[in-house]
């Protein structure tokens, strides 16, 4: 069986260096797609957000916890050249982001065994979803650093 608590652990402490990374970068910095990337800091942010709650959920729905529309914004293979409408604040972004892991915990107690419907990537339960979720968002950390940098020196 795995280690719950360490699970949980893990996840707090990538979100907390999640959050302070956000929120050191200004938010007008936050849309601007640099040259040779597809999307941008606020798509980055979403999508950490999106793609963790979905694994919470074993891949099987958006859960209560997210707006409807985080999945049409944020999925993968999504992009801000797609995006008709105003997109999250970097304020509601971080809530969320910081919210999180609480609603992760709760949810998932004493659930991280739980088969998935269907393997993904060749992990087969909940608990696995999670702990390959602390690699997922760390890239997209590593993402989110390097865009900062670049659109900060092209100013």
């Amino acid at each position: 069986m795995m280690n719950e608590e360490s699970v949980f652990k893990q996840l707090d402490i990538v979100r907390a260096a999640t959050a302070g990374l956000l929120e050191s970068i200004p938010e007008s910095d936050w849309d601007v797609i640099p040259k040779g990337f597809r999307n941008n800091i606020r798509w980055n942010a979403g999508h950490i957000l999106t793609i963790q709650d979905l694994f919470a959920n074993g891949l099987r729905s958006m859960t209560q916890n997210l707006p409807g529309n985080y999945l049409a914004y944020f999925a993968k293979d999504t992009s801000p050249a797609d995006w008709n409408e105003q997109p999250p604040s970097k304020e509601e972004l971080i809530k969320f982001l910081k919210d999180q892991p609480g609603w992760i915990r709760e949810v998932c107690k004493g659930k991280l065994d739980q088969k998935l419907d269907k393997p993904f990537k060749g992990f087969e339960t909940i608990g696995e979803l999670l702990t390959f979720s602390v690699y997922h968002e760390g890239l997209h950390d590593g993402v989110i650093n390097t865009q900062s940098k670049i659109v900060s020196a092209d100013k």
